[in-house]
């Protein structure tokens, strides 16, 4: 999102730190959609109350559910398409209702680029099952193929994985090389674009630095990575998993193509991978599992009531699971923590011991937007307090950005990570999440000098804690739930940076 609010404020793609990790289509594409619907102007961004914070981050949550829903739509006719129309009513419930579903609703860049993947092969899937087709209309379809995976390549290179499934059906189509050329052509000029902008603004090195920086990466591996998704949603990854032995089995070169390749890239080429990158073939996997139950029902149809029963009971579950989660409130905290550092810039001392007070009371005010508001109004919080627009904040992208975009504090870091001086006698605020707190732990493998060297160390950043004697914790409700109790697995992964400690002189 900072991306994001960067672009949509700037103009520019340069991001301080971490420059080329990832191509930058993502962030202009949800720039644009923001800069269409007047973000953030229509929330009111010179208010800073408790609203116009909610607010921020409930529009951004709604385009990727609208995100969603596209996709949804689109497993749907691929699935129809392909399979046909009970397979594609199985897939699309159970990409629609299970509990990994969730993380397609985060701003991720592969929940931003699976529309453009889905549609992309949406075309090849539709082209494939016609039997003749204008010559000019099928050369334009698959251009406008090749432009959309290019367009997803552009938001995250690793997305190449995904065109053997494509090239292979671009050439079934009529099996000439000038048609798949002509596919491939938009894929590799889009994709181009992002080191061509290096070698203009003379830093190819580091575009060629940042890109070996991602490769060595080392962390998860692709079989921790499974092994989280098991967490979050171990139905669909095993029924995924099962339904791709019995396409091999098969031989449905479809699913085949649409889920080895991608496995075998992250496996063999990428040290560091996250859940959260196979978000792409999450809808293969629903797919598979619809072929494999409507194998199922039709095989053994002399059991049809049985049969049909299994993936009833399996959507089912997987529907009250996801709304046992999207029911709970684990980001309360970031509110009442971004809440009282309003308090805080705004220099209003009667709103900061109202709200301390209530923090230390423990009241419940995590579901009241209102209650928040009224505390506000009530110490004339909006009119006679002028914010110290100085100030220094540093804290995780997560925050910084609605701080340095939205309320126009400038002197706000990109992230801890940015290497900026701090003038003596300045404000400074440390907003310190989980994430703050591992880098300053991890400072030396972090910092890798190899590419980046504007990274902050750990040395200078504890320079700005001195004289931040100031301190408060926020940390939410997520400890009212078992995370080694399904369905609440998955809520570990999404706590985003709990607890925070605010500091402040």
């Amino acid at each position: 999102m900072f991306r994001a609010m960067h672009f949509l404020t700037t103009g520019m793609t340069d991001w301080h730190a971490s420059f080329y990790d990832h191509p930058y289509f993502g962030p202009i594409l949800l720039a644009s959609i923001l800069k269409v619907i007047d973000f953030p102007s229509i929330i009111g961004p010179e208010v800073q109350n408790y609203s116009s914070i909610y607010s921020s981050y409930t529009i951004p949550r709604i385009i990727m559910g609208i995100f969603a829903i596209i996709d949804t739509l689109l497993i749907y006719v691929i699935t129809k398409i392909r399979y046909g129309r009970k397979v594609a009513i199985i897939s699309t419930l159970l990409f629609s209702v299970m509990p990994f579903t969730w993380a397609l609703r985060r701003i991720y860049l592969e929940s931003l680029l699976l529309p453009l993947v889905l549609s992309s092969i949406l075309i090849v899937v539709y082209l494939n099952s016609l039997n003749s087709l204008k010559p000019k209309i099928s050369w334009i379809l698959i251009l406008l193929s090749g432009i959309l995976m290019g367009l997803a390549i552009f938001t995250k290179a690793p997305l190449v994985a995904m065109l053997p499934l494509l090239i292979f059906y671009v050439y079934k189509y009529n099996r000439k090389i000038s048609q798949t050329a002509l596919f491939v052509a938009p894929v590799i000029i889009i994709t181009l674009i992002w080191p061509l902008d290096a070698l203009i603004k003379g830093e190819i090195d580091l575009w060629m630095l940042g890109i070996t920086s991602q490769i060595e990466r080392q962390n998860d591996s692709i079989l921790n990575s499974l092994y989280d998704i098991f967490l979050v949603d171990p139905i669909i990854l095993t029924l995924g998993l099962v339904g791709l032995i019995f396409a091999i089995i098969k031989k449905d070169i479809f699913l085949i193509l649409g889920i080895i390749p991608f496995v075998i890239f992250f496996t063999f080429f990428i040290s560091y991978v996250n859940w959260f990158y196979l978000i792409p073939i999450f809808g293969f996997l629903c797919i598979s599992s619809g072929v494999l139950f409507e194998w199922l029902i039709r095989y053994f149809s002399k059991y049809k009531a049985v049969t049909i029963l299994i993936p009833v009971i399996v959507i089912v579950f997987g529907g009250f699971s996801t709304f046992a989660l999207i029911s709970t409130n684990v980001s309360s905290f970031q509110f009442e923590a971004m809440s009282y550092l309003n308090s805080i810039l705004l220099g209003n001392p009667e709103h900061q011991t109202r709200t301390e007070n209530m923090y230390n009371n423990q009241t419940d005010i995590s579901n009241d937007v209102l209650q928040y508001d009224e505390i506000q109004n009530e110490a004339n919080f909006d009119n006679e307090w002028t914010p110290n627009k100085s100030t220094v904040i540093i804290a995780s992208p997560i925050y910084s950005w609605v701080y340095k975009f939205m309320y126009q504090y400038e002197n706000t870091f990109y992230s801890y990570s940015e290497n900026k001086d701090i003038k003596n006698a300045s404000t400074v605020i440390l907003v310190l999440d989980r994430y703050f707190r591992d880098y300053l732990t991890n400072n030396a493998e972090s910092r890798n000098n190899s590419w980046n060297q504007n990274l902050a160390t750990s040395e200078k950043l504890y320079t700005a804690f001195t004289g931040l004697n100031t301190s408060k914790y926020f940390t939410g409700n997520s400890k009212n739930y078992d995370f080694y109790q399904y369905p609440y697995t998955s809520m570990r992964f999404n706590l985003g940076g709990s607890p925070i400690e605010m500091r402040s002189n």
